[in-house]
């Protein structure tokens, strides 16, 4: 991997801050891509001082198909080429559907699946003009299996599913891979821009204390997504409440209604 370069979105923190470094670590060039500037220039430092290989800096709206065509056109100019796309930008919700505002949940599908559709698209032109490419797209737990009272979260990463299961399948006999992601709980900071009735028990559980003992650091996920990447591996499930959730979807599909009673209670209250 050394010398090759590599976009990550959404990398201003958390798993992809994480990603951005793990692959510096192994001397990538890592183009940084976040809607928020400062983050991606902490970033960009940090791939730096870590990896001692070229970092840039992009801030870009995911959700708009324009800016992520001009980020791949950027990268190319500053960097040569792109090898590695990490799409890995998105945002959270949590409540009963019923509750969710129809706004909200244009809001989030933009981000979350618009901003993975935009980044392929905008991206496979180049990564097909190189020796070896891949693309990771950041899926969820709640990917594996729908999870009550976060319908509309679980609707955008089952879509990122099984988008990228249909397009591994397309790249096959190219020198194109693709991983997806399913991350359990990890502290991201994804909880301060959640949407939904349950945002604030959302937003107190990332504040809280115990958070750290909770959620996961995304450092070790990220190990994870960078090796898979290296031995093009289709998946990753991370941590030990995705790989529960992966079990029981394969036990019992469909039967959601025990976590529904589980989740209904935080909503209700």
């Amino acid at each position: 991997m050394n010398g090759r370069v590599a976009v990550v979105t959404g990398a201003g923190g958390g798993i992809g801050r994480e990603i951005a470094l793990g692959l510096a670590r192994r001397g990538v060039q890592v183009a940084c891509a976040d809607v928020r500037r400062e983050g991606a220039e902490e970033t960009a430092r940090l791939v730096r001082s870590t990896g001692g290989v070229l970092a840039s800096t992009h801030v870009v709206d995911v959700s708009s198909a324009e800016q992520v065509r001009g980020l791949a056109d950027a990268v190319v100019a500053e960097h040569g080429a792109c090898h590695v796309l990490v799409n890995n930008a998105g945002v959270t919700s949590a409540g009963s559907f019923e509750k969710e505002t129809l706004e909200d949940i244009h809001w989030i599908m933009d981000i979350n699946v618009w901003g993975v559709v935009h980044g392929c698209h905008a991206f496979l032109p180049v990564l097909r003009q190189q020796d070896e490419a891949h693309i990771v797209n950041m899926a969820s737990m709640v990917g594996l299996l729908g999870l009550p009272h976060n319908a509309v979260y679980a609707m955008t990463k089952g879509a990122v599913r099984s988008f990228s299961e249909a397009l591994r399948g397309e790249l096959v006999g190219s020198p194109i891979g693709l991983t997806t992601v399913f991350p359990g709980a990890h502290r991201t900071g994804i909880t301060e821009s959640a949407r939904g009735s349950q945002r604030a028990l959302l937003q107190d559980m990332g504040r809280h204390r115990m958070a750290s003992v909770m959620m996961r650091s995304p450092a070790k996920l990220a190990e994870q997504v960078v090796t898979a990447i290296e031995k093009d591996r289709a998946r990753v499930v991370g941590g030990v409440d995705a790989r529960a959730l992966d079990v029981w979807s394969r036990l019992a599909p469909g039967r959601t209604g025990p976590l529904g009673r589980l989740t209904g209670r935080a909503d209700r209250g």
